[in-house]
């Protein structure tokens, strides 16, 4: 009974993210609390658990040396648990995937499915919203004293278009949800026009890859975009070199496939204003964050000079920065109205905010498990169709170069259900290679 309840648990905290963040972490909590329940519980062995528990462990070392540095000062810890420290939770969702019976992973695959499906319709219905679909499960449970607008993009013939956000509150994290399902799509299509499927088949995979493509376009959070791009190139090279299962004339079909898109999208830019104002920021125009990023980047690196082991603790980013801004400031006066109106709650870029927070030793532990997952879909025994699903973790790494995606709660719960789901293979293969040292 208590399985039963715990993956029914599982199963609505995966589709709801989403749907809400609230809602998602709210079944997390409550299917890890019936996990604790299992009789049979998983044996963490693969090199993915290591290097997580590695990596908090790490944390909260940290957090004990600037709590001892501030004389054992209880709002230390409160601190640092109000800000980076509080997502350590979401790891749990990485934990709670290990109960799944080997027989119940199909189950888990259409789970993971039906969430992407509903990341795809909800994008889509909100390129035609004037107001933000989240409104619909915030109402729910509270009174909207306002109607939060959505970005107008401006009308394909008589329709008004805007920047699609689903049910999430920014683009930017809907961009990171989206970077997660899209490779997913595209080997999805892939895999059934490889196996020579029914006709309709594979035309729902081609319509439901259009829908995502058009999204994730209108979407236009270009660190997403940079993430499922590297992912669907990594997917194609073990295609290609590993697998060896497409061949030239099949480069040339995903070629020309490739090819028409970008002719459909340069018809729309040539034609529609709308598109145009979709496609120019992806080349550099019309944004101008781009030079912000670099005055934060400078910002943050006296921080990570000065306190090159330890870090600057948990929940002190945004006063330090502060500090390492005026600074700069007083050195490149006549730059002192970019260091000023810049954004300065986290350093856009996840390897140099987790380096300033939490030391040298974190960024290292980071990139450890980026490599240690980037060798599990390398030399794992994973299915195709898992790895098709999991690719969008490679992405994570490279969209974190410009956005801090590892501090969006609401992106990371998501990259810890799907390393959780690739880790039960993981777990599969560390047990097949022990059995056969002991045999």
């Amino acid at each position: 009974m208590f399985y039963r309840i715990y993956r029914s648990f599982l199963a609505l905290s995966i589709i709801s993210c989403a749907l809400s963040v609230s809602l998602s972490q709210l079944f997390l909590l409550l299917s890890f609390v019936f996990f604790l329940f299992l009789p049979e519980k998983p044996k963490f062995k693969s090199p993915l658990v290591k290097i997580l528990f590695l990596f908090y462990a790490w944390q909260i070392v940290t957090v004990l040396y600037h709590f001892a540095g501030s004389g054992f000062d209880t709002l230390s810890i409160k601190h640092a648990f109000r800000d980076e420290m509080k997502d350590i939770f979401l790891v749990t969702a990485f934990v709670s995937v290990q109960g799944i019976k080997p027989e119940d992973r199909k189950y888990l695959y259409k789970t993971f499915f039906i969430f992407a499906l509903v990341i795809v319709f909800t994008g889509f219905v909100s390129i035609f919203s004037m107001t933000r679909l989240s409104r619909l499960i915030s109402d729910l449970y509270k009174t909207s004293a306002s109607w939060p607008y959505q970005h107008h993009y401006g009308k394909i013939t008589n329709i008004n278009v805007y920047l699609p956000i689903g049910l999430m509150n920014t683009h930017l994290t809907f961009g990171g949800l989206l970077a997660f399902i899209f490779p997913g799509f595209v080997f999805r299509l892939y895999d059934s026009w490889y196996k020579k499927e029914s006709i309709s088949k594979i035309s729902t995979n081609a319509i439901l890859l259009l829908l995502v493509s058009i999204v994730f376009l209108f979407n236009n959070a270009r660190s997403s975009l940079l993430g499922a791009l590297v992912s669907t190139i990594f997917g194609i090279y073990i295609l290609v070199f590993i697998d060896k299962d497409i061949s030239k004339k099949m480069l040339k079909r995903i070629g020309l496939f490739i090819l028409l898109i970008l002719i459909f999208v340069f018809v729309g830019y040539k034609t529609t204003s709308a598109v145009k104002r979709v496609v120019d920021p992806l080349f550099g125009g019309e944004k101008h964050t781009d030079s912000g990023r670099t005055f934060i980047w400078d910002s943050t690196f006296p921080l990570i000079e000065k306190n090159p082991i330890f870090g600057i603790g948990s929940g002190n980013y945004q006063k330090e920065i502060e500090i390492s801004r005026k600074e700069k400031e007083k050195e490149n006066k006549e730059l002192s109205f970019f260091y000023e109106v810049t954004q300065r709650g986290h350093a856009h870029n996840d390897y140099f905010h987790l380096t300033a927070v939490f030391g040298g030793p974190q960024g290292i532990l980071y990139l450890i498990l980026f490599g240690i997952i980037l060798y599990t879909l390398l030399n794992g025994n994973i299915p195709k169709k898992i790895r098709f699903m999991t690719y969008g973790l490679v992405g994570f790494f490279f969209s974190g170069l410009l956005q801090c995606y590892f501090q969006d709660d609401e992106v990371l719960i998501v990259f810890y259900f799907l390393l959780g789901y690739l880790n039960l293979y993981a777990e599969s293969e560390q047990k097949t290679i022990d059995s056969k040292i002991e045999g």
